[in-house]
Parts: C-alpha cells; structure tokens; sequence
C-alpha cells in the first residue's frame, strides 16, 4: 500500500534518483570520490558545499583549475578543496568542506567581488 508521500508525488523516488546521478556526476568531476549508494540528501548538502568552498576561493581570486584536486603543485594550499579521507562518510565530509569555506569566507579580501568593465 503507498503511503501518503507517495500518492502526493509519485515520482519523487525517480526525482531523488536523477538527482543523485546528477550529484555524483559534479562531485565526480571535481575530483571527489562519491557513488550513487550515498544517500540524495547527504549528496546534496556535500555538492552545496564544494559550490560554496569554490565561491569563496573565487571570491579570493583563485582559479578553480589551479587548485583543483588533480593537481600537485597548489600555490595556496586553503584554496583546494579539502581531500575526502578514505574512512570519511559523506556527511562528516560535507561538514569538512564546510568549515573550509567558512574559514575561507573569514580571510581579507574574501568579500564580494564587482565585476568592473
């Protein structure tokens, strides 16, 4: 028997399923060590996350390609992304990433940037 959720929205299970195959594949990209088996939400509190580690280096005029994960030679180690432990659940991982970016948030010269023509 469905329960009340799902007669509300039906489709919410594949929805939540498009959207982790979505998460994975950004994370993925970024170098981050994720797979579908993860839940949806812990997926998406990590890819918010890693989006607001990347403003806030991007705040402080870094480039994402240079400090990114593939990369060995960093000239600001903050600026890159912190490195999933191999023990490290998804959550705790998102909270990791977290407290890199409020860190980063933190620094001079961390404050919005203008665009000037």
């Amino acid at each position: 028997m469905p329960n009340r959720d799902q007669e509300l929205n039906p489709h919410r299970d594949a929805d939540r399923d498009r959207a982790s195959v979505v998460a994975v594949s950004q994370l993925r990209q970024r170098g981050i060590d994720v797979d579908e088996s993860e839940s949806s939400d812990a997926l998406a509190t990590l890819l918010s996350a890693v989006e607001r580690f990347e403003s806030a280096v991007s705040a402080l005029g870094g480039d994402r390609m240079v400090h990114s994960l593939d990369t060995d030679e960093h000239d600001d180690e903050s600026l890159v992304l912190p490195r999933r432990r191999a023990d490290e659940g998804v959550g705790e991982y998102a909270r990791r990433v977290a407290q890199a970016a409020d860190g980063l948030t933190q620094r001079p010269g961390a404050g919005p940037r203008t665009r000037t023509s």
